[in-house]
């Protein structure tokens, strides 16, 4: 059934409009849990509460009528608020006064303007520099609209003025003056609780609303603040941090407008910040720009002392920000003012975060807890880089491999050989049941100080590990090995003994097992060959002392005399007694290898030194 135009259409007065759509105005009537920062023996800890927005909202209203009232009257330096839960009613008092006077305009007494006209307002000049929180003129009209019973009470040291307000501000009592010279503003009211869900005024809500009293209280150092006749006086910022970390580091900027300090989060980004004594419980721009000169001083050092770049979210992480700032003429995302949205340059002025901060946050353990998280998500990388490698090993196909045929892999022997040309007579003389050959192409990588990333995007290394069966991170096992034995088949030359001595440190970093297992071993190439002319026969010399010792006990007419530089210069029958008797020196290691690979291998020169001048 089609709706009449009537029921479609409808004009609702003002008050009617606020109370049906609470959204707009002062935010959720709905409960909303959470965890927020409560205050317990003096200390914030985190705490689940469920509660109604709106209602914190009409509460915060009229508190900050006192507040910025305190910015345009010196005198007003004192705030009381009193919380009634079992009557179900709210008091703010303030030590200042509202004229008691006729508006002209209006012809009524200007208390009454403006707690009971919801468009009348002092904030509507777009020209003042307004350091309040007030904008819109709503305020606490809000809070009138949504209470059962609202009196305002207030004396201009002249006059003493006294309205009530009922069923939702449809309802007034005439005003009531008399004669008073004592200064103060008194707002009492008995929110509508049922329109907020609620019974009573419950601990949740009394909580947060206590919490709001503390942070109007650190906002505003030179006000004598009371809740339930506590007192809550703090001499500065600080004071209020500590009360959620002992250790932190702070700055006050010299016009007094900016409060800020720092300390560590182990819980991601966190934040308590403040605008004009309003509580950004989604931060904005004010948190955005101090954050972000921090993040770039830190970003930078990083990248100059620990040749690492950090992203400015992960940097964040580990930060906890408490603000404090005044801004002329803020603008928020909505009317609960939980996110300031005015850009830097109009904030009518600006904050430098001083080298002093930085530098102690850089000394903290701010730093540090950043620098173990990057090595722990290094960690992390390199390991789930190995997983994805090992797992690609088991279907890997190694095109450079000559593989052995045997199925008893523990009598197989992989040559390795530096280079094509050295293994290309492999295949005439190998057996190929037992022998296979895997040719490195120029110099192996240097493992000293390599990250995991990097050999899982070196193919030489990754076809090398599936050769012999290895997996990275995981202790070999001789059952699990594609070879029994392996045979660094190298030039017997400098580069030769160098690529030999890489191999053995990569091996030794990852697989120390390999050396236990007696299977790595050095294949002795000869330098210098020697051919006697009448028998034919050759003499082969692995070294140089060697040869010079036997070259005097000889004819040299009798000899031919040949150099050998690195295998590919061995003619058939020299190759072929090399793989087929091949002479081996068993690697070895012991308590010293792995100091003497580090001087040899690492980053630091001065063992190399030291082992040099031995």
């Amino acid at each position: 059934m089609s709706k009449k135009i009537e029921d479609k259409y409808k004009v609702l007065d003002p008050i009617s409009h606020i109370l049906l759509r609470p959204q707009t105005y002062v935010g959720s009537n709905k409960p909303h849990t959470s965890t927020k920062w409560v205050l317990r023996d003096g200390r914030f800890q985190q705490r689940e509460v469920t509660v109604i927005p709106s209602f914190l909202k009409i509460f915060d209203e009229v508190l900050m009528n006192s507040v910025d009232e305190s910015k345009r009257n010196p005198r007003l330096d004192r705030i009381d608020v009193v919380v009634n839960a079992e009557e179900g009613w709210i008091s703010v008092t303030d030590n200042g006064g509202i004229p008691v006077e006729i508006h002209k305009d209006h012809g009524v007494y200007v208390p009454e303007v403006i707690f009971g006209n919801l468009m009348s307002g002092s904030n509507y000049d777009d020209t003042d520099q307004r350091v309040v929180a007030g904008l819109n003129g709503l305020g606490a009209k809000l809070t009138n609209v949504f209470s059962k019973r609202f009196v305002i009470s207030t004396c201009d040291r002249k006059k003493k003025f006294h309205q009530e307000f009922t069923n939702n501000m449809r309802d007034r009592s005439p005003a009531k003056v008399s004669g008073s010279r004592t200064p103060f503003t008194q707002v009492m009211y008995h929110p509508d609780l049922e329109r907020f869900g609620l019974e009573r005024i419950d601990e949740d809500h009394l909580d947060m609303i206590r919490k709001r009293v503390v942070d109007v209280a650190a906002c505003n150092c030179g006000l004598k603040v009371t809740f339930n006749t506590e007192m809550l006086c703090f001499k500065a910022f600080d004071d209020y941090v500590s009360m959620y970390q002992p250790l932190f580091f702070s700055d006050r900027s010299k016009d007094g407008l900016w409060s800020v300090a720092v300390g560590h989060s182990d819980a991601g980004f966190q934040q308590v910040s403040f605008v004009n004594s309003t509580e950004t419980y989604d931060g904005g721009t004010h948190v955005d720009h101090v954050m972000g000169q921090i993040i770039t001083e830190l970003r930078a050092h990083f990248l100059k002392r620990h040749k690492v770049d950090v992203k400015p979210s992960e940097l964040r992480g580990h930060m906890f920000l408490y603000l404090d700032c005044t801004v002329v003429n803020p603008s928020f995302s909505s009317q609960t003012k939980e996110k300031l949205i005015t850009e830097q340059k109009e904030f009518g002025h600006s904050y430098q975060v001083p080298p002093k901060l930085i530098a102690s946050i850089i000394k903290s353990e701010i730093v540090q807890s950043i620098l173990d998280w990057v090595q722990q998500k290094k960690a992390a990388e390199e390991s789930k880089a190995a997983r994805q490698l090992n797992k690609s090993l088991d279907r890997l196909k190694v095109d450079k491999l000559i593989d052995a045929k045997s199925r008893d892999r523990r009598n197989c022997q992989l040559f390795i050989f530096e280079g094509d040309s050295a293994s290309a007579a492999f295949r005439k003389y190998r057996d190929p049941q037992t022998q296979g050959a895997f040719s490195l192409r120029g110099k192996f990588i240097n493992a000293a100080e390599i990250t995991t990333q990097r050999l899982v995007d070196n193919n030489e290394v990754v076809n090398l590990m599936g050769s012999l069966g290895l997996k990275l991170g995981q202790k070999a096992k001789v059952s699990d090995l594609r070879y029994g034995k392996v045979f660094l088949a190298v030039d017997a030359d400098q580069d030769g003994n160098s690529i030999a001595a890489l191999l053995i440190n990569f091996m030794f970093k990852f697989w120390p097992e390999l050396f236990e297992f007696r299977m790595v071993h050095k294949l002795e190439t000869p330098i210098v060959i020697a051919r006697n002319n009448r028998s034919k026969k050759k003499t082969p010399f692995f070294s140089q002392p060697d040869y010079s010792k036997w070259l005097p006990t000889v004819n040299p007419k009798d000899w031919e005399i040949k150099y050998k530089k690195g295998l590919s210069a061995l003619v058939d029958d020299e190759y072929q007694d090399i793989i087929q008797n091949p002479r081996l020196t068993l690697i070895s290691t012991d308590e010293r290898s792995a100091e003497s690979l580090s001087a040899w291998f690492g980053k630091d020169s001065e063992p190399r030194k030291v082992e040099l001048l031995r």
